[in-house]
């Protein structure tokens, strides 16, 4: 089977997938943004959102027994990294929004909404696909 006639027979979850990959590639790209300027955050949230990528990604060369397994993974490794992401900034957004420097960076605060938007989406999109086929039916 070559490459042409495998994309014709992806279905809307595929694509879907492949949308929740770009997310957290990006998610993972501003948040190691966010660190480099001394955001506060774990370094588990890298291994998160690498390995929710590797499980998506797994999905599109196998799609047997484990295939749902490797889809909710994915949906909670990136839950995971939204969570811990959003709780490591609260200190920015707080001072953000109060104008007061007590507890983070209040110039990181939007760094943390595109994180955690990001990272959203990623999740809810990874959910969505938990739901839906990623190939054709026969």
């Amino acid at each position: 089977m070559n490459a042409s006639s495998k994309f014709k027979s992806k279905t809307v979850g595929f694509w879907l997938a492949c949308a929740a990959i770009l997310f957290a590639i990006a998610g993972l790209i501003v948040f190691g943004i966010y660190q480099s300027q001394k955001g506060v955050g774990i370094g588990g949230i890298y291994a998160f959102i690498i390995i929710g990528i590797l499980c998506q990604v797994a999905l599109f060369f196998y799609d047997g027994k484990l295939g749902p397994v490797l889809s909710i993974a994915a949906a909670v490794l990136y839950a995971l990294a939204f969570g811990f992401s959003v709780s490591g900034g609260v200190g920015n957004i707080t001072d953000y929004f109060t104008g007061v420097v007590c507890f983070g960076i209040p110039g990181l605060a939007p760094l943390n909404f595109v994180i955690a938007a990001l990272l959203l989406i990623s999740t809810i999109l990874s959910i969505v696909v938990c739901f839906m086929r990623r190939e054709k039916s026969e």
